[in-house]
């Protein structure tokens, strides 16, 4: 009698037959070219100082819907003022709020002092490096597990934010909404992180998509993708625009 097959084989067998086609050729172009982008002209910022998993935290909820240019000074303030998980629990939430101003979007620091409160309760001020239990957190979506497991744990997680979207998209898509094909686009953020080196290359690609293939004037002419780019040259009126 044949055996039936488990859920988790299942599970990888569908995950395998979903996964982007993407050549080994280009793949590796492209994980290459932006690597050696970054090893030139990468950005140097406060948190990729740290591995602290808080200290990632801080700078990623920080960083949501706020330019890095006003993330950074009240990055230090807010680190000096409440330096770990159990300082953070321990103060009022008025007094993180006020902390916060004038970031905005104050759902954000009432998340983030929840987030330290659980922590400390369930994890012993620790903040577990597991997907599964990051997003059991109200306040860590998929984004900020996979920056976090990324960044504070270098594990290959993959990332997905506007700028990963937008490189994404015009290199290897080019057809479509973005908005409409996340899951396409996280498989394809997934698959070409090279073996080891998830950490350099999440940092690369947000930073090749906050300085050379931006929104409105991306700079085609010296972009390192454009022999293979499906957008190349790239029309603001087209679709591709994200």
């Amino acid at each position: 009698m044949r055996s039936r097959p488990s859920k988790s084989s299942l599970r990888k067998k569908k995950a395998s037959s979903t996964s982007p086609a993407l050549p080994p050729a280009l793949k590796r172009r492209f994980q290459q070219r932006l690597l050696k982008w970054y090893g030139e002209h990468g950005r140097d910022l406060p948190w990729r100082r740290t591995s602290d998993p808080y200290h990632i935290l801080v700078s990623e909820v920080m960083l949501q819907q706020t330019q890095v240019d006003r993330v950074i000074p009240k990055y230090h303030e807010f680190l000096d003022r409440y330096p770990s998980f159990e300082h953070l629990a321990d103060a009022p939430v008025a007094d993180v709020k006020k902390t916060w101003y004038p970031l905005g979007y104050n759902i954000r620091p009432e998340r983030l002092h929840s987030i330290a409160c659980e922590t400390v309760e369930r994890y012993g001020g620790r903040l577990p490096n597991d997907a599964e239990e990051l997003l059991s957190f109200k306040g860590i979506g998929k984004y900020t597990a996979g920056a976090i497991r990324s960044f504070a744990f270098n594990e290959d997680a993959p990332i997905l934010d506007t700028n990963v979207i937008r490189v994404l998209h015009r290199v290897f898509v080019a057809e479509g909404d973005p908005k409409t094909l996340k899951a396409r686009l996280w498989e394809l953020s997934e698959a070409l992180i090279p073996r080891g080196k998830g950490y350099d290359f999440n940092q690369a690609i947000m930073d090749f998509g906050a300085m050379v293939c931006t929104a409105r004037d991306p700079y085609c002419l010296l972009c390192p993708m454009k022999s293979f780019c499906r957008t190349y040259p790239f029309d603001p009126q087209s679709r591709s625009r994200s």
